[in-house]
C-alpha cells in the first residue's frame, strides 16, 4: 500500500468523524443498538455481528453519535485500502492503486454506509477482503489462503445473508474459468470453516422458526426492480466513470481474462436481487470491485483528466451521501437519497414522548417500529421501557409495568381500537425543517381500558 492511500483512506475516516455530530441519529442506529445491548445469536431481521458492533462502542466509548460512528468511518477507511490493494493485485500501478482509493473513498453508497453503522457497512468491506483473497488465490497464491476466505464467507453471512449473492457469484465466476484454483482440499477446509463460523446463527435461526425468511419475504418490492439497475450508477457515483471500462476489462481484454470471475459476480448478485425483488444495494459485496478492475483498465494513460473528474464529480455527490451542511438542507436532498431524512428529529420526538408521559404518568409506551421505540429508549431514558411490535422489539415483550393504558404512535388505529375501550388522538409527530420523512405526521394516541392481558393482546401488535 502506498503512502498516498494510506492517506486518502486516513481522510475517509477523518471526514466521517468530522460530520458525525451535524445531524441526528439515523433510524436504523436506534434499533441496532437495541439489538446490541439485548445481543444474541440472531434477530427477526439480521445476523448479530452488526449488533455486536454497536455493543462494542456502547460499552467502550458510549451511546453518543461520535461513539456509534467510530466503527463505520473505520470501515469505510478500510474498504478504501482494500480496493487499492485489489487493484495492486490485478496489476495496477501506484496510479491505479490511487485512482481505485479515490472512487471509493467517494462512492455514495460506501460514504453513507460509512457515515453510520449498518449491516451494509459490515458487508462491503468484507466483500472487498473476500475479493481480495480470492484474486490472491488465482495469482498463484498459497491455496491454504482458502480458509482466510471461509472465515470471511462466514463473518459476511454472520453479519448479512445477502452476502450469500456476492459468494454464489464468486462461486459460478470460478467454476467457468478458473477451476485450477478449486482444485485443492483447503476449498473444503475453508468452506467447513465458513459453516462453522455461520453455523450460530443458523440455529438461533431454526430454533425461533426462521424467522428471517419471513422478513425477507415481507421486503419483495418487485414493483423497484426495474430502478435496481441504473441505481448500481448512483451507488458507485464518480465511480461509475470507472466501472464501465472496468467492465470492459474484465469481460474482453486479455489483461483482464483470468480475473473474469469478479464480474461473473457482480453480475450473479445483480440478478439475485432482481429475482429476490431486494434493495438496490445487495449487490454491496462485490460492487466495489468494478473500480478496482476500471482503476487498472485504465492504467495505460498517463493523463490526470480523467482522476481529476472522477475527484470532481465525487466532491459534488458527496452532499447526497452524507450530512455534511445544514439540517435543513434534508427536505430537498431526502428526494434523491432518502436515508438522509432519517436522521432528523428524533430528539424531538423523545422530547414529544418525554412531556406526554409527564401528561400521563401512569401510560406505558408503545411505538409503532423499532426506530421510534429505540429513540425513545435511548433520548429518553427516564422514561418507561418503550415497547413495539416491530421485528425483534415484539420478542422483547409487551410495555413494561403490565399498563392499563399507552402512549401508542400509531399510523394505524384498528389494532388499538381491539385493544383497548378508549382511543383519543393526543397529538402528532411533526419533524422539524420541514422534512417529510418516514415519522413525520404519525397520529399519537392515548389508548386507555386495556380489554385483555398483555400476554394475550401482544401477538396482535407483532409486524415485521
Amino acid at each position: 500500500m502506498t503512502a498516498a492511500v494510506a492517506w486518502i483512506a486516513a481522510a475517509t475516516t477523518a471526514l466521517h468523524l468530522a460530520t458525525a455530530n451535524l445531524w441526528g441519529y439515523h433510524r436504523d442506529e436506534f434499533y441496532y443498538l437495541a439489538c446490541g445491548r439485548r445481543l444474541a445469536w440472531g434477530f427477526v431481521d439480521h445476523p448479530p455481528v452488526t449488533p455486536a458492533l454497536y455493543r462494542l462502542a456502547d460499552l467502550t466509548v458510549g451511546s453518543s453519535k461520535l461513539g456509534l460512528r467510530l466503527v463505520p468511518a473505520a470501515l469505510h477507511g478500510g474498504t478504501v485500502v482494500l480496493i487499492a490493494l485489489l487493484a495492486r493485485e490485478l496489476g495496477g500501478s501506484t496510479r491505479a492503486q490511487l485512482l481505485a482509493a479515490i472512487a471509493t473513498a467517494l462512492a455514495p453508497m460506501l460514504l453513507t454506509t460509512g457515515h453510520f453503522l449498518g449491516t451494509v457497512t459490515v458487508e462491503a468491506a468484507v466483500g472487498a477482503g473476500l475479493a481480495l483473497v480470492v484474486v490472491r488465490i488465482v495469482n498463484g497464491g498459497d491455496h491454504r489462503l482458502w480458509l482466510v476466505a471461509g472465515a470471511l464467507v462466514g463473518l459476511g453471512l454472520m453479519n448479512k445473508w445477502t452476502f450469500a449473492f456476492g459468494v454464489a457469484g464468486l462461486a459460478v465466476g470460478l467454476l467457468v474459468g478458473n477451476r485450477d484454483a478449486l482444485a485443492t482440499p483447503w476449498l473444503l477446509a475453508g468452506a467447513a470453516l465458513a459453516l462453522a463460523v455461520w453455523a450460530p446463527n443458523l440455529w438461533w435461526q431454526a430454533h425461533h422458526g426462521w424467522p428471517q425468511l419471513e422478513f425477507a419475504g415481507s421486503l419483495r418490492d418487485y414493483g423497484q426492480t426495474p430502478l435496481v439497475i441504473p441505481a448500481q450508477l448512483f451507488l458507485l457515483g464518480a465511480g461509475a466513470i470507472l466501472a464501465v471500462p472496468g467492465i470492459r476489462w474484465l469481460a474482453a481484454d486479455a489483461a483482464g481474462r483470468p480475473y473474469r470471475f469478479l464480474l461473473i459476480a457482480v453480475v450473479v448478485a445483480l440478478v439475485a436481487t432482481l429475482v429476490t425483488g431486494g434493495k438496490p444495494y445487495y449487490t454491496a459485496s462485490v460492487l466495489p470491485v468494478l473500480l478496482a478492475a476500471g482503476a487498472v483498465a485504465l492504467d495505460g494513460s498517463r493523463s490526470w483528466v480523467l482522476p481529476a473528474v472522477v475527484v470532481a464529480v465525487g466532491l459534488l455527490l458527496v452532499p447526497l451521501a452524507i450530512p455534511v451542511g445544514p439540517r435543513a438542507t434534508a427536505r430537498t436532498l431526502r428526494a434523491v437519497n432518502p436515508e438522509l431524512g432519517e436522521m432528523v428529529g428524533w430528539e424531538d420526538l423523545a422530547a414529544q414522548a418525554r412531556s406526554l408521559h409527564t401528561r400521563y404518568p401512569q401510560a406505558g409506551i408503545l411505538a409503532t417500529n423499532y426506530s421510534e421505540a429505540g429513540a425513545i429508549e435511548l433520548l429518553a431514558p427516564d422514561l418507561p421501557q418503550p415497547a413495539s411490535g416491530h421485528n425483534s422489539y415484539w420478542d422483547w415483550g409487551p410495555p413494561a409495568g403490565d399498563p392499563d393504558a399507552v402512549i401508542a404512535f400509531a399510523r394505524d388505529r384498528a389494532p388499538l381500537d381491539v385493544a383497548f375501550a378508549s382511543v383519543v388522538r393526543i397529538a402528532t409527530v411533526r419533524s422539524p425543517d420541514g422534512v417529510h420523512n418516514l415519522e413525520d405526521g404519525t397520529p399519537i394516541w392515548l389508548a386507555s381500558g386495556r380489554r385483555r392481558p398483555w400476554s394475550a393482546l401482544w401477538p396482535s401488535f407483532r409486524r415485521v
